[in-house]
């Protein structure tokens, strides 16, 4: 489907600028939200091309609490697609992220139509670093580089998550999210969360520029 080696190196070197970049992002702020399992589907029969890649990883650190990213339930997604991927637990369903190791998912998918998954946050109680793990979701084309559909320019991602975990016992910690267009909605399990996109008329006023 594509060259291994060439389109490795090309799509490592796309997850490192878009790591690096993402934090800059969500400084903008994010909505608070509680603890729960977000439906995340996004909308590709504008991405002008039948196949391609998602991405799909959670930023990481040392000395930091564990906290995990668990993404279940794809739909729309191939039935055998091409995988790429290290620093995850496979689970029922799905992948489990943490941010204790250097992770990555990467696989193919046939676009046209809707993609959906569910994402769960969870980990320990962190008092002391306050450290805000980021979740980023990506497409690319069949080159495994050029991004697709209306992505931040900035960081190339369609959807950014960051969980902030609780500061204490009994409590829940927080979601906050920031998406690039509206062919990607977030919605989270009825009566769990309440959620705020973000940027959305300054991403797409950058990436105007940006073009």
């Amino acid at each position: 489907m594509r060259n291994d080696v060439s389109n490795n190196v090309k799509h490592k070197l796309a997850s490192f600028l878009t790591r690096s970049a993402l934090a800059l992002a969500l400084a903008a702020g994010c909505g608070p939200a509680s603890a729960g399992v977000i439906h995340v589907t996004i909308d590709t029969a504008s991405f002008g091309t039948s196949s391609g890649f998602v991405d799909m990883n959670f930023s990481t650190s040392d000395n930091v609490a564990l906290e995990t990213a668990t993404v279940t339930n794809f739909a729309g997604f191939q039935s055998a697609p091409y995988v790429e991927s290290w620093g995850l637990t496979a689970v029922a369903g799905g992948w489990q992220f943490s941010n204790h190791e250097s992770n990555d998912l990467f696989q193919s998918v046939d676009f046209g139509g809707l993609l959906s998954f569910d994402l769960a946050f969870a980990g320990e109680i962190d008092p002391v670093s306050s450290y805000v793990s980021k979740f980023v979701v990506s497409a690319f084309g069949s080159d495994g580089f050029t991004p697709l559909g209306n992505y931040n320019p900035v960081t190339g991602a369609l959807a950014a998550f960051a969980w902030t975990p609780a500061l204490t016992e009994g409590t829940d910690g927080q979601i906050g999210f920031g998406v690039a267009a509206p062919n990607v909605t977030v919605v989270p399990e009825p009566g769990q969360c309440l959620l705020f996109g973000i940027g959305l008329a300054a991403f797409a006023l950058a990436r105007r520029r940006a073009g």
